[in-house]
């Protein structure tokens, strides 16, 4: 055992170590749809975790690597990234409804205006030094604004929102050009391409002085000002970053369900949905978010079916679960691997 973790120690300690660490799980995420399918002695994983609940988690997992590039690495905790969220929704649909656009451009527009949102909510909200809860609250009040704004607007068709078209009305049919199709499997591999270019993004920005900037930030923002930091300038880059990325998960929602309304895509639980997975996965790491949503998504949905006799039931287990994550584990289930083996090396060290 203890010549294993040596050779595990000289491989992680390698300069290549995290790509290939990030080759190896995105590899495993392309084949998990066919491994869940996988029969043995006549049970399967997709008896209870089907592609459709992938999807879900994929989509949670890349809105929660976009929150985790400005909360996670600035440290500036936002509350309301469904506003970004439904941007990129309403943006790719009422583009296509009004004028034929394809979704895909659309949801180009739907990310450059989250942006330009993110960066008049970061200006007011940094011109005016709003940290800690105060800028929480007020991000949550900006998005629950835009909510109200969106369903008293009778352009974007008010509360009963838009309907998505038939493919063959804007294409030739179904397929990656029209960005529809008729099984959830395409889906999986669409976000999961967009879940690789924003983790790819991620990784980016926590390896060059920009990233140097956001953690100096996070850490201790005075003393990163004292040696020259611009600070509001480098928030406000982690705010216009996330949104855009947010506003493709909008988007991609847009595509993947038959409707979207201001009740579902500006929701006030969202906020928490978009967020939760980076929190529980480990805030500010690269792989706590994806880890976080493969635990809090299919754990949801197995509970609601499970627990569905009872009005409430599965909500009541669902929170007593992540209140336990939260108190044993404040750093993320992405710490877990670490205190386990350091709990092996005791257990090693009691032996001898």
């Amino acid at each position: 055992m203890s010549e294993l973790r040596e050779r595990y120690r000289a491989f992680d300690d390698h300069r290549y170590s995290g790509v290939a660490k990030g080759a190896l799980g995105f590899g495993l995420l392309a084949v998990l749809p066919q491994l869940i399918a996988v029969s043995v002695a006549g049970v399967s994983i997709d008896q209870w975790v089907s592609v459709k609940i992938l999807v879900l988690t994929l989509i949670f997992a890349f809105s929660a690597q976009a929150w985790n590039i400005m909360s996670g690495y600035t440290g500036q905790f936002s509350f309301g990234h469904a506003a970004f969220f439904g941007i990129g929704a309403y943006a790719t649909q009422a583009l296509l409804a009004t004028y034929g656009l394809n979704p895909w451009i659309g949801m180009l527009v739907g990310g450059l205006l989250a942006a330009v949102y993110g960066l008049f909510v970061g200006v007011l909200c940094f011109r005016y030094n709003l940290k800690g809860h105060y800028f929480a609250l007020a991000t949550l009040a900006f998005a629950e604004l835009l909510r109200v704004v969106v369903q008293n607007t009778s352009e974007l068709n008010g509360a009963n929102g838009y309907y998505k078209p038939f493919a063959r009305d804007y294409a030739s049919g179904p397929g990656l050009a029209a960005f529809q199709f008729q099984t959830d499997l395409p889906y999986y591999y669409v976000i999961l391409a967009f879940l690789i270019i924003v983790t790819a993004v991620a990784w980016a920005i926590r390896n060059s002085w920009i990233g140097l900037y956001f953690f100096s930030i996070r850490e201790d923002e005075d003393a990163a000002a004292s040696v020259g930091v611009p600070t509001n300038r480098y928030k406000i880059y982690g705010v216009v970053i996330s949104a855009f990325f947010t506003a493709w998960a909008g988007a991609f929602w847009s595509m993947y369900y038959n409707t979207i309304q201001p009740s579902t895509v500006f929701d006030l639980f969202l906020n928490v949905r978009l967020l939760l997975p980076a929190v529980v996965g480990g805030p500010g790491t690269l792989i706590g978010p994806i880890i976080g949503s493969f635990f809090v998504t299919p754990v949801s949905e197995v509970l609601r079916t499970t627990f569905d006799q009872v009005n409430g039931l599965s909500h009541v287990v669902y929170g007593l679960v992540l209140i336990l994550i939260v108190l044993y584990s404040p750093k993320g289930i992405v710490n877990w691997p670490a205190r386990f083996r350091a709990l092996l090396g005791r257990t090693e060290e009691d032996d001898d």
